[in-house]
């Protein structure tokens, strides 16, 4: 019997030798399409029974495969399958190969937060939210904030306010720039002054997902919401990985360069990981029309950040810091080569935003959730905004803004209840002896808010909100309710409504501190004594689909919106005993009021997996109840009626990509001031459109394992679209600027990702 046993125990162990020599293994990797690995993906042998999963660096092993060749597809959620793979086992050793997966636009996996300050995915949300991701800014070579928010967003424009300067605002669903909060993580960390400069400084390379949310969202944002949100989302490292990217240009034959680097790591010192970047960028000034002084702007940036991130308490609770520096320097006018006083014409600033962030969220349990946050930024800014050689047209500015935030959260049941203080303080000092002007003051608002989601079933989720503010140059507090409906008709429809009120305070905004030249004189913007609050309240009605065509992904968005103002902000020049002389003064004063209201489009369909439809359309009307004093209008300024945009995104394989994008903005009216031209005028614009593509291709770098290069080359404007009938000569309006905000460009990059 011992015999017997020792025998069996022999012929099995012999047998697990001979099945361990029967056939070589195969290992590989698998990656996205930015060379990044995927973890969790399933690798199957389709001939045989035979699946590995791969780990969290995309690696994968197959052992004891037979000789021959095999076909390997790969899976993973949130990807399309892979195309079946051929590879031939080496008869010794072992075989190695690469599977890349592209990422599926699939409407469920997207997670968003800032509708209600709670995570959701995207299709459960009650607030209707519109991301543009990280991959979307990285395949469009959208290095900056104003670049990514291009052609992505429906009811989103960007657009350029100074011919001298080359300031950008950003407009949703026809609203000025100032009513729109931009966030970071939730957080308002960019003031009312810097907001000129920041749609060009901040770059996208920390971004994990741009959220935006149109609409009033002041109750949860506070006073300048109005009109919406824009929230950038920074990533969290997860796992350990570098890149470099450089990018050279030419706009109408300038040159224009770019370079920047990022670095993560998932494991530091006491328990921290990191996210680190880097940017610098230049841009050589242009004259279109050969008058003498610049349409486009000389620019430098240079600007870099750090975040660091802690979990604690089992992943429970995360303690988040971040600090960043960004210097911006930009001139515009004629004659740069000189001092800005021996020249006709000079709009020149340079800056320095520095600061940083702390946060700590904790989930004390499955029900109760906390966060505290703080923020400080900094801007100092030098600027000469003058003409005619003003020896004295100098200026400086200061402007530190502080936020505090703390919030609380409890689900109970159906309900999930928020609550929260915030309070933002900001200075402004800004001294300008040219334009008798020495403005000190600061702008506080405390702002208290409520908020119960109550979900009602698996289909409705009903959400009301609260916020009280006090802002220290008003006298009173000032409520702003807010309501939303989520109404799930089934699998694949759902229905939103919402009813929001806001109000923004008569603070100072970024324009107010740039003097604009007009006729060789400057421009300057005033609040009238007594101006008080403007009033909003929003009305918005959407459907979405979220399904399949011939299964393949669709998504498609239809939506209604209307926003009334009550007590609006409009300019009146002054005259008379009120002008100062050597410059033209606009007053800020109240109207009875305006409204802005229209349908909006968009859709997202793959009707082949590597192919890719994206679009958008507005149609709305902006107006004033009472036409405006200065011009007679009932029409906003600068606001097209129609405007939209579409972009095809394909993969032809072997790393091969190529987005276009096509940009649509209809006629508007805009102000043209007396200088070049004899007197003030109201003009109507023409419509514009602004046709762009990327071609790229991802290849692998030899002898450098998981590393990736990335080749593109983009053209901006292919048919040069700008504006025909620019202000000339020193007399010009420089505010009279409404076409394309960037001329013919032609560009190459190299991004290394390893």
């Amino acid at each position: 019997m011992m015999q017997t046993s020792f025998r069996l125990a022999a012929f099995v162990w012999a047998a697990l030798l001979v099945q361990g020599q029967l056939g070589p293994s195969l290992e590989g990797v698998v990656t996205d399409q930015d060379g990044r690995p995927v973890a969790g993906a399933t690798v199957s042998v389709e001939q045989l029974r035979v699946q590995g999963v791969t780990a969290a660096d995309g690696r994968f092993t197959l052992s004891d495969l037979p000789l021959g060749i095999l076909r390997l597809r790969a899976e993973a959620p949130g990807y399309f399958p892979s195309e079946p793979i051929e590879t031939q086992l080496a008869a010794e050793g072992r075989t190695w190969v690469e599977i890349q997966l592209v990422a599926e636009p699939v409407y469920a996996e997207t997670v968003v937060v800032t509708g209600t300050r709670t995570p959701h995915r995207i299709e459960d949300a009650p607030v209707r939210t519109e991301v543009v991701s990280g991959l979307v800014c990285q395949r469009r070579q959208a290095r900056l904030l104003s670049e990514a928010l291009v052609a992505t967003v429906t009811g989103v424009r960007v657009e350029a306010t100074c011919q001298n300067c080359g300031f950008l605002a950003v407009r949703l669903n026809g609203l000025e720039g100032r009513y729109t909060q931009l966030l970071e993580d939730g957080l308002p960390t960019v003031s009312s002054v810097n907001m000129v400069y920041a749609l060009e400084q901040l770059p996208t390379d920390f971004l994990d997902a741009i959220e935006v949310v149109k609409g009033g969202a002041s109750a949860l944002y506070g006073p300048s919401a109005v009109g919406g949100v824009i929230n950038l989302i920074r990533r969290e490292p997860r796992g350990g990985s570098a890149s470099f990217d450089t990018q050279t240009g030419w706009q109408r034959g300038r040159p224009e360069t770019s370079l920047g680097a990022t670095v993560q790591r998932e494991r530091l010192v006491a328990g921290f990981s990191a996210d680190g970047w880097v940017r610098s960028l230049r841009r050589t000034q242009i004259d279109r029309d050969g008058d003498g002084f610049t349409d486009v702007p000389r620019k430098r940036t240079d600007a870099g950040g750090i975040t660091l991130f802690r979990r604690f308490a089992d992943g429970r609770a995360r303690l988040t810091l971040s600090a960043s520096l960004m210097d911006d320097f930009r001139r515009g006018g004629n004659s740069l080569e000189r001092p800005p006083e021996q020249t006709d014409i000079t709009e020149m600033a340079e800056s320095r935003r520095y600061g940083g962030t702390v946060r700590f969220n904790h989930s004390i349990d499955a029900s109760t959730f906390y966060s505290l946050a703080s923020s400080f930024q900094y801007l100092g800014r030098s600027s000469y905004y003058g003409s005619g050689f003003n020896p004295n047209a100098y200026g400086v500015t200061g402007n530190p803004l502080w936020v505090g935030d703390v919030q609380l959260g409890r689900q109970m049941g159906a309900h999930t209840l928020l609550a929260g203080w915030q309070l933002q303080r900001e200075q402004v000092r800004d001294s300008f002896p040219a334009y008798r002007r020495d403005y000190r003051s600061v702008f506080a608002n405390s702002g208290l808010y409520a908020q119960d989601e109550w979900r009602l079933g698996g289909r409705v989720t009903l959400v009301g909100g609260l916020r009280a503010d006090k802002s220290n140059v008003l006298a009173h507090w000032v409520l702003s309710p807010r309501g939303n409906l989520r109404l799930s008709l089934d699998d694949r429809w759902s229905l939103r409504f919402g009813l929001s009120t806001g109000f923004r305070a008569p603070v100072i905004f970024e324009e107010d501190l740039h003097v604009t030249q007009v006729g060789g004189q400057g421009l300057l913007m005033d609040n009238a004594p007594g101006l008080r609050e403007e009033r909003s309240m929003s009305r918005n009605l959407s459907v979405d689909y979220a399904g399949s065509v011939g299964g393949q992904p669709l998504q498609v968005g239809a939506g209604l919106f209307w926003t009334s103002l009550r007590d609006v902000h409009l300019f009146r020049e002054v005259s008379g005993a009120q002008q100062l002389e050597g410059f033209r003064r606009l007053e800020r004063i109240n109207g009875p009021g305006s409204e802005v209201r229209g349908v909006e489009l968009d859709w997202n369909w793959r009707p082949r997996r590597a192919l890719g439809l994206r679009g958008g359309v507005t149609l709305q009307q902006a107006r004033y109840r009472e036409p405006e004093p200065d011009f007679g209008s009932l029409r906003y300024f600068r606001t097209p009626n129609r405007y939209g945009f579409v972009a095809l995104d394909a993969d032809f394989g072997r790393g091969w990509e190529l987005t276009f994008t096509g940009d649509f903005t209809g006629s508007m009216v805009a102000p043209h001031y007396a200088g070049y031209i004899a007197e003030d005028r109201l003009e109507r614009t023409p419509a514009f459109a602004v046709w762009s593509a990327i071609l790229s291709r991802t290849l692998r770098v030899p002898n450098w394992a998981g590393a990736r290069m990335r080749l593109s080359c983009r053209f901006t404007n292919l048919t040069d679209s700008f504006q025909r009938d620019l202000d000339r000569g020193p007399l010009r309006d420089s505010g009279y600027i409404y076409g394309p905000t960037a001329m013919r460009t032609l560009a190459t990059s190299l991004t290394i990702n390893f």
